[in-house]
């Protein structure tokens, strides 16, 4: 018997030998057969085949992790772009809030100057910065405070301070004045800037009342019903500062657009 004889005759044992025993064995053999024999031919044809499959997949695997990182970038750079919008109208709004709700508490406010007691620095019909955030009177600083003695609320220099009794003063008189306040009677402090009061020349003007009317105290000269007209003051203010919000928020809107 011949070596082909022989090997075709082991094969078939073989073949009728996983036929009976394991057909799924057999069964995966030949598709392997079958597959290395189509490469086979293939690879013959086309000895570039492989490389370049392998070359496709390589780009492939590359192209999407390329895609992925670039789409990470550009959600990124979207997320970037969005804080770029969003803080240019988030930090004034805040701010512009923060400073209402100062004023709307009356935290700080500009108070009318009605008498001439503390000329030269504060004139008759100066408007005034005042603040309670914090108030510390100190010798030589200048607050406002209430006084059964005037009608209105006086701004005066602090003269002396000796424990809660607190004398003041006004620059233009020789005296201190004939009181002593104590620390709850004062309504807040000027706001100064490189040691000088804050003040807008000559506005009180036009919230005052015709001369004629002025009442006349040993303190100078306090206007009838400036209260009054301070109030009405404060709800125009607070009408025109709503509508300044309303704006801001339509045109920061319309920019987005």
């Amino acid at each position: 018997m011949s070596f082909v004889e022989e090997f075709i005759g082991i094969l078939s044992s073989s073949f009728f030998y996983l036929l009976y025993t394991n057909q799924i064995l057999l069964i995966l053999f030949f598709f392997t057969l079958i597959f290395f024999i189509i490469l086979r031919n293939i690879h013959v044809r086309n000895s570039t085949f492989f490389p370049d499959v392998i070359s496709t997949l390589i780009k492939k695997i590359t192209y999407q992790n390329q895609k992925k990182s670039v789409e990470s970038r550009v959600g990124h750079y979207g997320e970037l772009s969005k804080r770029q919008r969003v803080l240019p109208v988030i930090v004034p709004l805040f701010i512009t809030i923060f400073i209402a709700y100062l004023i709307l508490n009356h935290y700080v406010f500009l108070a009318i100057v009605t008498s001439g007691s503390m000329s030269p620095a504060l004139e008759v019909e100066d408007l005034v910065l005042i603040q309670n955030l914090h108030v510390n009177p100190q010798q030589g600083e200048i607050i406002m405070f209430n006084t059964k003695k005037a009608s209105m609320p006086v701004i005066h220099r602090v003269y002396s301070v000796s424990g809660d009794a607190i004398k003041t003063k006004g620059d233009a008189v020789a005296f201190p004045d004939d009181w002593t306040l104590k620390k709850e009677k004062i309504q807040g402090e000027a706001v100064l800037f490189q040691d000088k009061p804050i003040i807008v020349k000559n506005i009180g003007a036009y919230l005052l009342f015709d001369p004629n009317k002025v009442q006349i105290t040993k303190y100078g000269s306090e206007m009838y019903r400036a209260s009054q007209i301070l109030k009405n003051v404060k709800k125009l203010g607070f009408t025109i500062f709503m509508i300044c919000i309303l704006l801001y928020i339509f045109l920061a809107a319309s920019s987005k657009h």
